[in-house]
C-alpha cells in the first residue's frame, strides 16, 4: 500500500473541514437573523402601542423647545455646548437667523472635529475647569451629558463663573433613579454592552460611556444648584424609560407600568429624565425669564 505523505492527507481533508466552517457560520448567521428578527418584531409591536404623546411631551423635546426660545433670545449671542461631541442638537440654521457663536466643549477633542457647526472647540473636563473668561458666556447647554461628569457640583461652579449675570444653563440628563440607570450601576460591562446592543440597537454605542449619575436625581441637583448660587427657573420631570425594555414584549409591557405609576404618584426624584433650566442671578434686571413650571409644593 502507497504511504501518503502528511501534507498530502491535510489537503485531502481541507475541503471537508471548510465544508463544516461554512455550515457551522451558516447556522451560526441563521440564528443571529432569526433573533434580530425577533427583537426587531418586539420593538415594532411596543412602539406601535406607545401612546404618542409619550414621545411629545418627553425631555429631548422640551429641551429643544426650550432650546429654540433661549438661542433667540436678545440677550443671547456667546453659547457653549457642554459635551458638545460630533453634533449640535439643533438646526445649523439657527446660528445665522440669530447670530450665535457657538463653543464645543468636550473631554475628547477628536469627537467634535466633524461637528461643523462649532465656532471653537475646546478640550476639557467641565468638572475640572472651563477655560473660559469669567462672565462671558449667555447660555450653557448640556444634552445627556450631566450622567457622565463625575463631579456635578464642580461643573455647575464652573459654568456659574464663566457665565454672564443674568445668563442660563439649560440642560437634560437621566436621573439617578432611572431603572435603566440602576441597572448600569449594578451590571459588570460586558453584560452592559450586551444589553444595550439588544434593546437600543445602532444606538448602543452612543449609550456605552461611563456614566457616575453623580446627585442626578431632581432632590439633590436643585439644591446643589441653589447652594451654587442658580436660580431654578424650570423643571420638567419625564417618567418613560421604556424604551430599553423594547426588545421583549413582555419586558416592555412591565415598564410601562412601573412608568405609568411613577408618573401617578408625581415623585420627582423617581423621574427617568430631567429638564433643569438655571440662572445666574442678575440683580440689575427687574424682568427675569418666567417659564410655566410644576408648583414648587409637589412631590420630590
Amino acid at each position: 500500500m502507497q504511504r501518503l505523505d502528511p501534507s498530502e492527507r491535510a489537503w485531502d481533508l481541507a475541503p471537508a473541514l471548510k465544508d463544516s466552517s461554512v455550515q457551522t457560520l451558516r447556522r451560526d448567521s441563521s440564528s443571529a437573523n432569526m433573533l434580530t428578527r425577533f427583537i426587531e418584531a418586539n420593538r415594532r409591536l411596543c412602539r406601535r402601542l406607545t401612546p404618542t404623546h409619550v414621545h411629545e411631551a418627553n425631555v429631548f423635546g422640551v429641551y429643544r423647545k426650550l432650546g429654540q426660545i433661549l438661542l433667540s433670545h436678545p440677550r443671547v449671542s456667546n453659547v457653549v455646548d457642554c459635551g458638545a461631541g460630533a453634533q449640535w442638537w439643533f438646526p445649523s440654521y439657527y446660528k445665522r437667523w440669530y447670530a450665535i457663536k457657538l463653543i464645543g466643549l468636550d473631554i475628547d477633542r477628536r469627537e467634535m472635529e466633524s461637528n461643523a457647526d462649532l465656532d471653537e472647540r475646546i478640550e476639557c473636563d467641565v468638572s475640572l475647569d472651563i477655560p473660559l473668561p469669567p462672565d462671558s458666556i449667555d447660555l450653557c447647554m448640556a444634552s445627556s451629558g450631566l450622567e457622565h461628569f463625575a463631579d456635578n457640583e464642580a461643573f455647575l461652579r464652573n459654568a456659574y463663573r464663566i457665565l454672564r449675570p443674568g445668563g442660563f444653563l439649560l440642560a437634560q440628563f437621566p436621573g439617578r433613579y432611572a431603572p435603566f440607570a440602576i441597572v448600569n450601576r449594578l451590571l459588570p460591562a460586558g453584560i452592559k454592552r450586551r444589553f444595550l446592543a439588544a434593546s437600543m440597537g445602532e444606538d448602543a454605542e452612543l449609550l456605552g460611556y461611563v456614566a457616575h449619575y453623580d446627585r442626578t436625581d431632581y432632590a439633590s441637583f436643585a439644591k446643589m444648584a441653589s447652594d451654587v448660587g442658580y436660580k431654578v427657573t424650570y423643571h420638567s420631570p419625564g417618567y418613560y424609560s421604556s424604551t430599553y425594555a423594547e426588545f421583549f414584549f413582555p419586558f416592555w409591557l412591565l415598564s410601562y407600568l412601573y412608568d405609568c405609576l411613577r408618573f401617578a404618584i408625581g415623585m420627582r426624584s423617581l423621574a427617568s429624565y430631567n429638564l433643569f433650566l438655571l440662572q445666574k442671578p442678575d440683580q440689575s434686571s427687574s424682568e427675569p425669564l418666567a417659564l410655566y413650571a410644576w408648583p414648587t409644593e409637589t412631590n420630590e
